[in-house]
């Protein structure tokens, strides 16, 4: 298949033979590999320092709480790195979704290719530039890996602050817990307060705004099933396709039987 045009002048008919696409295609691809790879080397890091702080912080009782704030620091570092290098994933995962939804679907249904893709294909390379937002790539992020993580830092603080060494008799001596040197306990607990606020707004959002182009998200299934067949039947998302059989024409209609006048 050839994609045909003309140049800015006018002058020649400029071809674009299936080995180019193929070249542009493996070339998007390598770039969306490997920055989904480095996305996977900040999940990793925060994993670790969430497995380091658990530990050390619930190994001795003497063990201070601040322990367990580093970690929540640490790992909110990690989603902001992590959040920038998934808008330039999701830069690179785009140009190969225009590829595959522009270019190669057409052709294996054996159609002409989408226009409109492969010029928003030209855009994109003519004029590279970032189009998920910085707090979009944090839900999202959120939503996948970093949600879960900052829960279990969160319970396991509270866990520490309110067992270790004894119980608090009120809730003023909580509170009173909760400072790290200088800084009061309510200072400390008001931040952690309005940053679960805003990390729970931003997590529940990402269900309901629309995915970027290159994210996976499952179809919806064409009826509820039960919780027993989920386990034998993961993948039914949708039925497949099955072309209705034609049916054969119905017989002619006989004749009237014959009467005789007589």
């Amino acid at each position: 298949m050839r994609v045909t045009g003309q140049d800015k002048n006018g002058f020649e008919p400029l071809k674009l033979s299936d080995a180019a696409m193929a070249q542009l295609y493996r070339g998007e691809l390598g770039r969306s590999d490997k920055w989904r790879t480095r996305l996977d080397t900040t999940t990793n890091w925060a994993l670790t320092t969430t497995a380091a702080v658990i530990s050390f912080g619930f190994a001795n009782p003497a063990s201070p709480h601040v322990t367990f704030l580093v970690g929540i620091w640490m790992v909110i570092s990690f989603m902001i790195i992590e959040a920038r290098r998934y808008r330039y994933y999701d830069l690179w995962n785009r140009r190969v979704r225009l590829l595959e939804d522009g270019y190669w679907a057409p052709i294996l249904r054996h159609e002409p290719v989408d226009p409109d893709a492969l010029r928003e294909l030209a855009v994109e390379l003519s004029r590279p530039q970032l189009h998920l937002s910085f707090f979009s790539a944090i839900a999202t992020r959120l939503n996948r890996a970093y949600g879960p993580i900052l829960i279990v830092l969160l319970l396991s603080w509270f866990v520490k602050m309110y067992s270790h060494p004894h119980p608090p008799s009120t809730f003023s001596e909580f509170v009173h817990r909760a400072h790290v040197g200088p800084v009061p306990g309510g200072l400390i607990m008001s931040v952690l307060a309005v940053a679960s606020l805003l990390a729970a707004y931003l997590f529940i959002s990402s269900f309901f705004v629309r995915a970027p182009l290159g994210e996976l998200r499952p179809r919806a299934r064409p009826r509820r099933y039960t919780l027993w067949e989920s386990f034998y039947r993961p993948y039914a998302l949708r039925r497949p396709r099955r072309h209705p059989r034609p049916r054969p024409p119905p017989p002619p209609p006989s004749p009237p039987p014959f009467t005789s006048t007589h």
